[in-house]
């Protein structure tokens, strides 16, 4: 559905040019400050969480996400974490059926590939992004597959609300 936008966007966020030495270096695991160099490269703002260790995202257009650096060798220190995941929490529009938001979601799931859409059983609409650095992944591009997530996640505004409402 939105596939060329999202494209653009990644294109637009990290221009045609080579990338830097820099942005070019391979991570083998995931800390904190390479998760928030990558959010701030998507123009995030993020602060750490009062308890625990996740942080809060807000990304440009106010969408609300959390990020929590996962599968570490030591989860207390956040050493040899292989692992980050982010989520983005969503409320249906009042007198939604629950049968409506379950299309919007299977839509989502059939029609997207950065992000995995789903209720808890409590009923919280949340969109998940998981991404691994096992045998590697480059700054860029862990920057840039966050980039693609928050661009479904603009897209899932028209699953969930109605294109009319979408990036509102």
């Amino acid at each position: 559905m939105h596939w060329t936008r999202a494209l653009l966007v990644a294109t637009a966020m990290f221009g045609g040019s080579a990338a830097s030495a820099q942005d070019a270096e391979v991570l083998q695991s995931f800390t904190r400050a390479d998760l928030k160099e990558a959010l701030v490269a998507n123009g995030a703002t993020h602060e750490d969480a009062e308890t625990g260790r996740n942080i809060s995202i807000t990304f440009n257009g106010g969408i609300r996400g959390d990020g929590l650096l996962l599968a570490c060798e030591d989860e207390e220190t956040e050493r040899g974490c292989y692992g980050t995941s982010l989520l983005a929490t969503f409320s249906a529009k009042e007198g939604t059926s629950p049968e409506a938001v379950t299309a919007a979601i299977n839509e989502y799931n059939y029609r997207e590939n950065f992000g995995r859409a789903y209720m808890s059983p409590d009923g919280t609409i949340s969109v998940r992004l998981y991404i691994i650095s096992d045998g590697g992944i480059t700054k860029e591009n862990y920057a840039r597959q966050i980039g693609l997530w928050v661009a479904s996640l603009e897209d899932f505004f028209g699953y969930l609300y109605g294109e009319e409402e979408e990036n509102t």
